[in-house]
């Protein structure tokens, strides 16, 4: 069970509790949010994975902070009808599976369930209504689908597939994709598990790699590869039939998928496409990392190494924010702003203009996922907390 402490230090009362005073440590959070509306319901928060919110705490601090038990490290997690479901790495003696899965009340962090997974978890969980999907690694050349109830952890159905993964599902109109290393794409009923179509991607051109989650938008599915010919390439979401596909370099980031475009990246080079297909532009990156991008109607925002740059839907560069002194990871929208963990601190930026907005030093050091009511940040320490509006 997760461990809650309060947040402040004890008041000092009289001079016996000044004289404990310097044997104290700060403690941690144990508020409450309130109701939490807000979603982000898989990798990237939507089906076309633009790591965009509709508002955000505006002047956030501190809320609650659980420590979960038994637990090495958190992964980012998914957020839906109040409850966060969390991915987390337990080390224990007496653990029977190092992998699991915890479902905590995005409110106050209390812990509602958990159940444990027989392989490693590729990244955060999809939810969708009743269950919640997670894709993981039982084998070097092997992967795993599973789904689990939202109420109590049940797990519902699970699918072995002969090919490595590494990307989280995507959900779409309770549909789960799931792409593998051998260039087959698999879609999957949410409900039971069942096969829609699996279909394989250019075998005949020897296949593609798969790496990263698929895209979906306007019912269709947009897919990067790492090998072959085929940079990018969409398929009809209900059938799986090809669409279109436009050659690039190897797909090192996305797609992400937004009605002004598709992004791919390719290490430095930042390319969009449009649904149809055509080639709309490429925008070279100095020192760009494998870090998702994000995307708004105004702009692409992309990390590399110190910088955050905004480039606009014509291709061309709106604004840069370099951060003082740190190397900035991923970026998100929430609302007005952008923001952007570094490994001390959470910084918001305007994302019309790249100024500054406010800073503050959180704790956890992965990914943020943002609702209006909180922002929620995965721990390297085992533990999950929350910001709300201070």
């Amino acid at each position: 069970m997760p461990s809650h402490t309060r947040r402040q230090l004890l008041t000092v009362l009289g001079s016996t509790s000044i004289a404990l005073a310097g044997c104290l440590s700060p403690s941690r959070p144990s508020g409450d949010l309130g109701e939490v509306t807000g979603a982000w319901e898989m990798v990237g928060r939507t089906p076309g994975h633009t790591r965009r919110a509709p508002s955000g705490p505006s002047n956030p601090d501190a809320v609650w902070q659980t420590d979960l038990d038994q637990v090495r490290a958190t992964g980012t997690p998914a957020v839906s009808a109040g409850n966060l479901y969390v991915p987390v790495d337990a080390i224990s003696e007496t653990a029977r599976h190092r992998y699991r899965i915890h479902a905590l009340r995005a409110a106050t962090g209390e812990e509602r369930w958990q159940v444990p997974l027989r392989a490693e978890p590729n990244g955060p969980p999809a939810v969708s209504s009743e269950h919640i999907v997670v894709t993981a690694k039982r084998a070097l050349e092997k992967g795993r689908i599973v789904g689990f109830q939202t109420r109590y952890g049940d797990e519902d159905w699970l699918v072995d597939i002969d090919a490595r993964l590494t990307a989280p599902p995507t959900i779409a109109d309770g549909v789960v994709y799931v792409p593998d290393w051998s260039g087959r794409v698999h879609a999957l009923a949410v409900g039971d598990g069942s096969v829609r179509w699996s279909h394989c991607v250019d075998a005949a051109a020897g296949g593609r790699t798969f790496t990263h989650s698929g895209a979906v938008l306007d019912e269709t599915l947009y897919l990067g590869s790492r090998s072959g010919k085929t940079g990018v390439v969409a398929l009809d979401a209900a059938t799986g039939e090809k669409e279109w596909k436009e050659s690039t370099r190897a797909v090192t980031g996305g797609p992400v998928a937004h009605p002004n475009g598709v992004v791919v990246q390719s290490h430095q080079l930042v390319t969009v496409f449009d649904t149809d297909g055509t080639r709309q532009w490429s925008f070279n990156i100095p020192e760009a990392g494998v870090r998702p991008i994000a995307v708004d109607s105004q702009h692409l925002y992309v990390s590399a190494g110190s910088t955050v740059y905004a480039i606009d839907w014509e291709g061309q560069e709106a604004w840069t924010y370099k951060s003082p002194s740190e190397r900035v990871g991923t970026p998100t929208v929430a609302g007005e702003t952008v923001l952007i963990r570094s490994e001390e601190r959470l910084t918001a930026i305007s994302r019309a203009t790249g100024d500054e907005q406010w800073s503050t030093a959180p704790g956890g050091t992965s990914r943020v996922i943002v609702t209006p009511e909180a922002i929620f940040s995965p721990g390297s320490d085992g533990s999950m907390s929350a910001l709300g509006e201070g």
